[in-house]
């Protein structure tokens, strides 16, 4: 609990506000990481550091516009932002809408540095660009990799807003990602989130309606 008790000692230290912001957030406390996130911006509101953490939790505190406006910000504040932030903006710029973004943002990286999240984000976002070859391409390379990855497997990612969840279904079908877990996936999992047509066991193997 260290985050804790260096906000006790020093309530000056933004960067000990974000780091509790983002254990709350870990925890699934949103209000109370929201705030923390907010009091570290407010006393230190030119940090590149504290806005690209809070760029990854924007969309999961429903604000998805105010994540891609902090992108914004920090590449203003450093046009050399580090490789590794385009982890946490391009999700950023996915959650708001702004596809294009995303998908720049992420060739800034190698296919081969990719994780589940970034070939979700970059096929994803291929897809609602209309750009479907390089889509379906992308999701055959992510699932050679994940090979569970499905539209139900991602909107049961932990601690997901309802904001984040409907991204996901609206746009990973337009990829072509598998829409339905396997059951013994979903068995895992206390309270499952079901898309309908899954219910019904009327799943379509390219994620389609």
């Amino acid at each position: 609990m260290w985050p804790t008790n260096a906000v006790r000692l020093d309530p000056s230290d933004a960067e000990a506000h974000a780091v509790f912001g983002m254990s709350l957030a870990n925890k699934g406390d949103m209000g109370r990481a929201k705030a923390e996130l907010d009091t570290a911006l407010r006393l230190a509101p030119g940090s590149s550091e504290i806005l690209t953490f809070y760029t990854g939790f924007a969309a999961r505190f429903g604000e998805p516009e105010r994540g891609a406006q902090m992108v914004d910000q920090v590449m203003r504040l450093d046009p050399n932002f580090p490789m590794w932030t385009s982890n946490f903006f391009a999700p950023a710029y996915f959650m708001a809408g702004r596809y294009e973004d995303a998908v720049k943002m992420l060739e800034r990286m190698t296919p081969n540095n990719y994780q589940k999240w970034n070939w979700v984000v970059r096929s994803s976002s291929l897809g609602a660009l209309g750009r479907t070859d390089e889509a379906n391409a992308s999701v055959i390379e992510a699932l050679k990799q994940h090979p569970d990855l499905t539209v139900e497997s991602m909107i049961n990612e932990p601690g997901l807003s309802t904001m984040e969840r409907s991204r996901f279904i609206e746009t990973m079908p337009l990829a072509g990602f598998p829409a339905c877990s396997k059951p013994e996936a979903l068995a895992k999992l206390a309270k499952p989130v079901r898309l309908p047509q899954c219910e019904a066991g009327k799943a379509n193997p390219l994620g389609q309606q």
